[in-house]
C-alpha cells in the first residue's frame, strides 16, 4: 500500500470553523513567539526579522519613517478613468532616489535569505511545529540549484516535500518577505503606499493580499500569458460595464522595480490593455506571446474602445511601478544571459466587495502573522490590513480567496 500524499496546508486556517488537523491545530494554540522562532531556522541567520520584532521596534519603525514616493508625480501620471478601462497604470521614476538604493538592498537581502534555505538542509526545519509532519519526500537538488537567485522556481504542485508549508508559513523568504526585511515590512503599512492603493482602487478601506519577491536571474526563460482570480464570484464570467466591474473585491497587483528595465529581453512586463474586462482567469493562458495570438486574443476587441487586443512590451526607468488589475493578461519576458538581475517586488491589497459588503480572505498571510494580529501583538494599521485573515464575520465565513 502506497503512502498518500500530505494534503496542502490550508491558506488561511484561521478562518476555518474547526481546525481537525492536530499537528496544526496545536501549532496554532501556542504563544505566538514560539512559531515565529521555528519559521525562522537558525540557519537563516536574520535575528532583525520583523516577525520577532516587539511594539517598541514597530514604534521606531514608523518614528523614522520617510517619503519613498514623489507623490506629485504619482497624480500626475494617473488617470482614474484611465486605470478602470485599461487596466493598469504606469508610474514612471516616482521613487525617491534614498528609496530606489534602499528598496534595491532589500531585495538583495531578501533573495540572499531564499538562496540560504534553498541551499539548507530542511532537516533542520522543526516541521511539526509548522503543523504537519516531517516530509520523507525532497526537492531535486537539480531544482534547487536551478532555483537560486531567483523566484517562483521551487517545485510546489504539493506539499510531498514540503515547499507548500515552508510557503504558507513564509519561512521562504520569497513569500511575505516584509517579514524577512526591515525596509519591505515599513513599505507594506507605509502612508503613501496605502494612498496609492486607495487611489487606484477607489476605496478609502483596502486590505492586504500577497506579497513576493519577483527576482529574475539572467538567463530566466520568461513568464507565460495568465490572470489572476479575485473569487465573490467574479471570475470566468461575462464581462461587465465599468462602474460594475468597479464594484467587485478587486486586487490590485503593485509590482516595484526600484532599478527599472528595457523592453529587450529583460524580464521586462507584458500586458494587453483592456483585458481585464474579459474576467477570464481560466481561459487567459498561453506560454508566449505567438500562442496568446493565435489562441486567446484572436479577434478580441477592448470592450469599451473596441480596438483589437494588442501585447505592449514595457521599458521602465529606475523607480518605478507599475499597478495592474489582476484580471488583467500578464506575461514577463526572457531575461538574457548577458543583463543583470531584474529587481521587483509585488505588494498585492484588495478592497471589499462593495455589492454584498463581504471582504475576500487573503492569498498569502502567513498563520503567525494572522495570530498576531488576531491577539493584538501587532500595530493597528498592520492589524487592519490583515484583518480579512482571520475575521470570520468580515469574510462571511469564507475561508478560500477565490471562495463564493
Amino acid at each position: 500500500m502506497t503512502e498518500s500524499r500530505p494534503p496542502a496546508p490550508p491558506k488561511n486556517p484561521l478562518l476555518l470553523p474547526r481546525i481537525d488537523d492536530p499537528l496544526m491545530a496545536k501549532a496554532l494554540e501556542g504563544p505566538t513567539a514560539e512559531l515565529a522562532r521555528v519559521t525562522r531556522p537558525d540557519f537563516m541567520q536574520n535575528p532583525d526579522s520583523p516577525v520577532e520584532w516587539s511594539s517598541q521596534e514597530f514604534a521606531r519603525m514608523e518614528a523614522e519613517r520617510e517619503d519613498f514616493l514623489d507623490w506629485q508625480a504619482v497624480i500626475g501620471q494617473f488617470d482614474a478613468e484611465a486605470f478602470l478601462r485599461d487596466g493598469y497604470a504606469v508610474f514612471q521614476g516616482v521613487m525617491s532616489p534614498g528609496a530606489v538604493d534602499a528598496w534595491t538592498a532589500a531585495l538583495q537581502r531578501g533573495q540572499e535569505l531564499n538562496d540560504r534555505l534553498l541551499s539548507a538542509d530542511w532537516g533542520a526545519v522543526d516541521w511539526e511545529r509548522l503543523g504537519r509532519r516531517p516530509p520523507t519526500a525532497t526537492v531535486d537538488p537539480e531544482d534547487i540549484r536551478a532555483a537560486l537567485g531567483g523566484s517562483q522556481l521551487v517545485p510546489q504542485g504539493d506539499d510531498e516535500s514540503g515547499v507548500k508549508t515552508l510557503r504558507q508559513n513564509s519561512v521562504f523568504a520569497e513569500y511575505f518577505s516584509v517579514g524577512h526585511v526591515a525596509y519591505l515590512m515599513n513599505l507594506l503599512t507605509h502612508p503613501q503606499m496605502l494612498d496609492l492603493q486607495r487611489l487606484c482602487l477607489g476605496s478609502d478601506t483596502v486590505y492586504f493580499d500577497h506579497n513576493q519577491l519577483l527576482t529574475r536571474a539572467p538567463g530566466y526563460a520568461g513568464g507565460g500569458w495568465h490572470s489572476h482570480q479575485i473569487g465573490s464570484g467574479c471570475d470566468n464570467a461575462e464581462p461587465v460595464g465599468l462602474e460594475e466591474y468597479r464594484r467587485q473585491p478587486n486586487i490590485n497587483l503593485t509590482l516595484c522595480y526600484p532599478q527599472g528595465f528595457s523592453a529587450d529581453e529583460d524580464g521586462g512586463l507584458k500586458l494587453v490593455r483592456g483585458s481585464h474586462l474579459s474576467r477570464d482567469p481560466a481561459g487567459c493562458r498561453a506560454p508566449d506571446d505567438e500562442a496568446l495570438r493565435e489562441g486567446w486574443m484572436r479577434d478580441r476587441e477592448h470592450p469599451v474602445t473596441g480596438r483589437l487586443f494588442e501585447i505592449e512590451r514595457l521599458a521602465l526607468p529606475p523607480g518605478s511601478i507599475v499597478c495592474c488589475l489582476s484580471h488583467a493578461a500578464h506575461a514577463v519576458a526572457p531575461k538574457a544571459q548577458e543583463r543583470s538581475t531584474r529587481w521587483c517586488s509585488l505588494f498585492c491589497y484588495r478592497k471589499v466587495d462593495e455589492v454584498s459588503g463581504i471582504a475576500q480572505p487573503p492569498h498569502a498571510v502567513p498563520p503567525v502573522w494572522a495570530l498576531k494580529a488576531q491577539r493584538g501583538e501587532l500595530p493597528d494599521a498592520l492589524t487592519q490590513l490583515l484583518r480579512p485573515s482571520f475575521d470570520r464575520q468580515l469574510t462571511a465565513g469564507r475561508c478560500d480567496p477565490c471562495e463564493g
